[in-house]
């Protein structure tokens, strides 16, 4: 048996992170004869000293050991776990974790260029000394660079993360990185350098031209290097420090980079010059700290790192323009390889699609999305810095010094290289059926996951948006936590929410972080202010991390609180009286025109507020808070109460006539018995029967719908469903050559131009939510116990699909499961980890209860 994947608060070998709340984790594979843990050992020492033994422990878990352990900053910890198992067998692994600055105060101050260069791009710069026995030691440097920033050290740029500090509630809190740089020292003189951008700090961002400045008015950073063991730092951040622009002439998130390497000769020039005495371009740093920010904390974020690499096809339109496609929508950067002429200029201009098989951005709105660079004539590996772009076409367009159109002759001399960029997450749930247009579906949400899920859960990638919709992230949230291993990702999404909803009163952002200005009182709005508790019970109910939970817990709680102060102020009852909702967004069932669905959006409303008082009374439980738990429990069952006498019939069916109104009944159990929950999925089956065997729902119900069906009994029209290539269908976007969800269903018209109605972003991932169906559905594979360490496995064969199979890697390890047809009998595999159990579930056998280990079940139709 062998012991993986060890995590400290859900991430590996965490340098800097925040440790207020210690959780460590592990997995056991490879287990062979071994099915259950008998006890576990942790053991944690600081140097040599061993600071904290569990002891054996026969009632440790694997997903979540809380240990209370003060800490010390800027400290490397070594950890062991050793497990026994029910064999006799043991396993032993160890790891490590290192603090960041904590609560330490910093020696280092805030620099910043002088007022009249504040909208620059700059270069903070300074010389230092290191002796040969300095080379040899650790070096570890803690820093923050508003808005972006990366650090060179002697030329090389340190660490694999791109756009630090990320995305975030700058004015709760700023995150620091830690970087380990012993690698990038060496003996006598060393030069640092810190790049900034603006990023989305003081760029623009926001609809309709957007805001800049939202943060601050000045670019900035902090910081501190430390050689060896030592309490004060070799150097950091001060009044010595000099700066001037960069060759990084204009940069924001929607409109791309401007790159001058010109500057960049001058640069090394003026740097040679002030070594010897001489005038140069370099100017004194002005000392200043952010006004409007909060204060330096440890960092929540997951580094945004390159991923993915695609190679292009060149194409020439009809209007001759010479096009990159890279096969993939995704969102990153392409990098460059060439050599050119002084003063030539490479123009890169994203898009996602073509139309009319030319190029085509009219759905990027205001975004230029461009990457220009401007040659110094010399051999050069190009790259963007501080921006990012969604894409999966690029136009070239190559200009010599006098302006001279020379794409065509020179864009074969280049090479070029697509990266996709996303938080540093691993894939860990996957799929695959008899049908190619299924598997195209499942990786089109997949890469709708991964290319918006950059520091924050965005909505799009491309145009003048990207921002962090709560009501995508809520929809998409279950899901999300099949495909990838989120928890640490959730993490600080989660934190910057409960900060945000600080200064509401509970109320929960339709963004998070929330605009300061345009959006500033945008909030509360169902389902979107939802996500404050639902997508930590989905991260929970995924993993099974009770530590992160509770750290979660008083922002559910605020927002249920918010949500039954307005409604008792309106005089009781227990329902969503008034407000905006976004509600069944983008449905088709309102006869009426418009982005706003046919169901009550009140209705919708009180029902999630029902879902929202339950979880945290569940949640109350399961933390320990035993009177709380109670008191939302009560208040759940009134506020049920008052939903079936105001929106159910004395059938007990909703009263809401739509697909999302029935859907909701099922999934949220809000039918009075279960003999009406089933005749309610009846009459849905009937509405999506009557309409053509299509369905009408929008953001709400289309993450319910086949969920719904599979419950009540109607897989068959699920499946249906599922396969439907016409519009409105899942499959009719693969049809038409997607590579990523799309925001509409008909985004792109069937003769290939984008819907006139707007709002079509082809990079939208909230109706890849039909994966969560597939997984615990198709598949089967849903926890009964919180990470899966006691699993239901359900799978539901259909012809139509030919077969399926599923590999989940848990948070209690890895489960498989698939059916397959020969002939007219149904050849069921299953695989339960070590540590875990299962129930197997089939029509036409009974239930078989598992332990760790492979199954295979026949089972004649």
């Amino acid at each position: 048996m062998r012991i993986s994947q060890l995590r400290v608060n859900n991430v590996e070998h965490p340098l800097g992170f925040q440790v207020e709340s210690l959780s460590f984790s592990w997995k056991v594979e490879e287990a062979g004869s071994a099915k259950k843990m008998q006890s576990a050992r942790i053991r944690i020492f600081q140097g040599e000293e061993q600071i904290y033994d569990s002891g054996e422990d026969d009632k440790a878990g694997s997903m979540d050991y809380q240990v209370n352990l003060e800490l010390q900053p800027r400290t490397r910890y070594t950890w062991s776990v050793e497990v026994k198992a029910d064999n006799g067998e043991s396993a032993k692994a160890e790891s490590y974790f290192e603090t960041g600055k904590m609560k330490e105060s910093w020696t280092a101050k805030w620099i910043a260029p002088q007022i009249e260069d504040e909208d620059i791009h700059p270069i903070m710069w300074k010389t230092f000394e290191a002796g040969l026995e300095d080379v040899n030691k650790s070096a570890r440097l803690y820093m923050c660079g508003l808005g972006v920033y990366e650090v060179y050290i002697n030329g090389k740029k340190v660490g694999k993360e791109y756009l630090a500090p990320g995305y975030h509630s700058y004015d709760f809190h700023l995150q620091v990185q830690t970087y380990d740089v012993a690698e990038y020292l060496q003996e006598g003189k060393n030069e640092i350098q810190i790049w900034l951008g603006k990023g989305w700090f003081k760029g623009r961002l926001g609809f309709d031209g957007g805001y800049t400045n939202l943060y601050g008015e000045y670019c900035c950073a902090i910081g501190e290097l430390y050689i060896g063991n030592t309490a004060q730092p070799t150097i950091c951040t001060d009044e010595e420090w000099k700066y001037r622009q960069s060759p990084i002439v204009e940069s924001n998130i929607y409109d791309g980079e401007v790159y001058d390497a010109r500057i960049e000769t001058s640069i090394k020039e003026e740097l040679q010059r002030e070594a010897e005495g001489g005038d140069s371009a370099w100017k004194a740093v002005s000392v200043r700290r952010p006004q409007r920010c909060g204060e330096l904390n440890d960092r929540y974020s997951l580094p945004i790192v390159k991923h993915e690499e695609f190679h292009p096809e060149l194409i020439q339109t009809p209007k001759k323009e010479m096009v990159l496609d890279f096969g993939q929508n995704l969102t990153g950067w392409v990098e460059i390889d060439a050599e050119l002429s002084k003063g030539m200029t490479v123009t890169l201009s994203a898009s996602e699609i073509l139309q009319d098989e030319c190029f085509y951005r009219e759905n990027l709105r205001t975004a230029k999305a461009e990457f220009t660079y401007i040659s110094n004539g010399k051999k050069a590996h190009v790259r963007p810095h501080f921006t990012f772009y969604g894409f999966r076409y690029m136009k070239v367009e190559i200009k010599s010094l006098d302006g001279k159109d020379v794409t065509e002759e020179w864009i074969t001399k280049i090479s070029f290289a697509a990266y996709h960029l996303r938080s540093d997450f691993e894939q860990i749930g996957e799929i695959t059926t008899g049908d190619s247009k299924v598997n195209q579906l499942f990786s089109n949400a997949l890469w709708g996951q991964k290319d918006n899920f950059l520091d924050v859960p965005t909505d799009c990638p491309q145009r003048d948006e990207r921002l962090g919709w709560t009501g995508d992230a809520q929809i998409f949230s279950e899901t999300a936590c099949y495909n990838m291993y989120m928890p640490a990702f959730y993490r600080k999404y989660l934190w910057d929410m409960r900060a945000e909803q600080s200064v509401l009163e509970g109320s929960v952002p339709n963004v998070v972080p929330r605009l300061k200005e345009g959006m500033v009182s945008e909030h509360g709005s169902c389902p979107w202010a939802d996500a404050g508790v639902i997508i930590p019970w989905n991260v929970y109910r995924q993993y099974g991390n009770r530590t992160l939970l509770a750290e979660c817990y008083p922002g559910m709680k605020a927002w249920v609180d918010c949500q039954r102060k307005k409604e008792e102020a309106l005089g009781g009852a227990h329902l969503i009286k008034n407000g905006f909702h976004f509600a069944d967004w983008l449905a088709l069932d309102n006869e009426q025109p418009g982005p706003f669905g046919a169901t009550d959006p009140l209705y919708i409303a009180s029902a999630y507020y029902y879902k929202d008082v339950r979880i945290v009374a569940a949640s109350a439980e399961i933390i320990g808070k035993a009177e709380e738990a109670e008191k939302y429990q009560r208040l759940s069952g009134e506020i049920l109460k008052a939903i079936r006498a105001t929106y159910f019939d004395e059938n007990g069916l909703c009263n809401c006539k739509t697909q999302t109104g029935s859907a909701i009944a099922i999934m949220f159990e809000l039918n009075p018995t279960e003999e009406a929950r089933q005749q309610e999925g009846n009459v849905l089956a009937q509405r999506v029967e009557e309409n053509h065997g299509h369905l009408n729902t929008g953001f709400v119900g289309t993450t319910m719908l086949c969920p719904a069906l599979t419950e009540t009994g109607h897989h068959d029209i699920a499946v249906q469903l599922l396969l439907n290539e016409e519009y409105p269908g899942w499959l009719y976007s693969v049809n038409m050559g997607a590579t990523t969800i799309w925001e509409r269903w008909n985004s792109v018209m069937p003769d290939g131009h984008l819907n006139k109605d707007g709002m079509n972003s082809l990079n939208h991932y909230s109706y890849g939510s039909i994966e969560a169906w597939m997984y615990g559905e198709v598949c089967g594979i849903k926890p009964v116990e919180a990470g899966f360490k006691k699993a239901e496995i359900t799978p539901h064969a259909d012809k139509r699909l030919g077969y399926a199979e599923c590999i989940l890697d848990t948070a209690a390890g890895c489960y498989k499961s698939g059916w397959k047809y020969e002939g007219d009998t149904v050849v069921y595999r299953v695989e339960v980890p070590f540590d875990a159990e299962a129930e197997f579930r089939v029509e036409g056998m009974d239930l078989q209860k598992l332990g760790a280990g492979t199954y295979v079940f026949e089972v004649k139709e």
